[in-house]
């Protein structure tokens, strides 16, 4: 068999010629229906829409729906319209819709930036002198003499020392003979308030000498021997209540409860000190008498009278020179409390003493006690105590 050979194909010139002509014709056409259809479409909707919104007004086509307008503005949102959105295009409506009113702010003062603001409570307050509780008539008659403008009268009912000066109901104050006068409490109560003056409590908590000499426990005792320790710095050999003990607590927690119920809405608690033990004796003493955060038996103290007279205000008096020179115990255990105010002694003579002693504590509201008949006018106090026997 004879094999024919391949040999070289060839194009002719004629027909490539043609197949290029036929790739530019299909272009053309392509670009040409690209530019119809568009020019369609422009002047379709330009034509179309005033026929679209003839038929509209004519009733023979329904507007579209709410939901598939887009609100673009507030002037375009009609209240019928906004009816008809659904929850989330409302919301979104709104909020992009409607101007926000920033409400003004204050501006802040230094007092906002201060923490703790002085708040003491409007007291224009004397002392009273223990004698006057001796009889009614004695009572009776220091209020008529009172000052004018008072409007509280502190009352001595258990004094420096251990003497009470009411007709007590607490049996261990019966039994220690404390009682000095016999005025119920309801009528000390009674004849003050009945002038328009705020009777107010007044009692030395710790510098008793007399309820721990029947009741030893009550008072600070030797550990070896259980002998009382008595304070040598006094000439007549002084005791004093121990805030360790439980005895303590609970007689002073009985008078506390017996003044609330007597109708007295506030109770300033003194003498809530610790004596000067000697170096000496402090080991052979109770360890929390060497403790250095030993106010916080003070506050304790505090907490379980007021435990018993919870619906009562608590005043704690200190001495205000003493506290400025480092004795700061009292004042620790006042705000630890916390107490309602504190009552600071002094006698400031100038506006800068003045604001020495009322801003003696950061936490706890503070009155000046002046040891005078009378505030001097340039001290210009709005809250005060006068204590003319200091």
């Amino acid at each position: 068999m004879k094999i024919k050979p391949k040999g070289r194909k060839i194009y002719r010139r004629k027909d490539r010629i043609a197949y290029h002509k036929k790739i530019r014709h299909d272009a053309g056409n392509v670009v040409l229906t690209v530019l119809i259809a568009g020019a369609v479409c422009f002047f379709g909707y330009s034509a179309g829409a005033p026929v679209l919104k003839f038929l509209q007004e004519r009733e023979i086509l329904s507007p579209p729906s709410a939901h598939s307008v887009e609100i673009t503005s507030a002037e375009n949102v009609s209240p019928e319209s906004v009816s008809e959105l659904s929850p989330e295009t409302e919301s979104e409506s709104v909020h992009e819709t409607q101007p926000v009113t920033e409400l003004p702010t204050e501006p802040e003062t230094e007092e906002d930036n201060l923490g703790f603001v002085q708040k003491a409570p409007s007291v224009q307050g004397c002392f009273l002198d223990a004698s006057a509780l001796m009889s009614e008539a004695s009572l009776q008659s220091a209020v008529e003499q009172l000052p004018e403008g008072i409007s509280h009268l502190l009352i001595p009912l258990k004094l420096k020392g251990g003497n009470i000066y009411y007709a007590t109901s607490v049996q261990d104050a019966a039994r220690s003979n404390a009682v000095q006068a016999f005025i119920p409490l309801s009528e000390i109560y009674q004849t003050v308030s009945a002038k328009g003056i705020e009777p107010v409590a007044v009692i030395n908590t710790l510098e008793d000498s007399i309820f721990p000499k029947s009741c030893p426990d009550a008072g600070y005792l030797f550990q070896e021997t259980g002998e009382s320790w008595t304070d040598k710095s006094a000439s007549d050999g002084k005791l004093w209540l121990s805030p360790f003990s439980v005895l303590t607590q609970e007689y002073l927690s009985e008078i506390a409860e017996e003044i609330e119920t007597a109708g007295f809405r506030t109770i300033v608690c003194d003498g809530l000190a610790y004596p000067n033990f000697p170096r000496t004796e402090l080991s052979q003493l109770d360890p929390k008498c060497s403790e250095p955060e030993r106010w916080q038996y003070l506050a304790e103290l505090l907490t379980a009278m007021r435990a018993r007279a919870s619906e009562t205000a608590f005043f704690v008096r200190i001495d205000g020179t003493d506290t400025l020179l480092g004795n700061t115990e009292a004042l620790s255990a006042a705000e630890a409390f916390p107490a309602d105010c504190l009552i600071v002694s002094g006698k400031p003579a100038t506006l800068q003493d003045v604001a020495q002693l009322t801003e003696i504590s950061n936490s706890v509201p503070v009155i000046l006690e002046y040891p005078d008949t009378e505030i001097p006018k340039n001290l210009k106090l709005k809250s005060y105590i006068l204590h003319p026997q200091e």
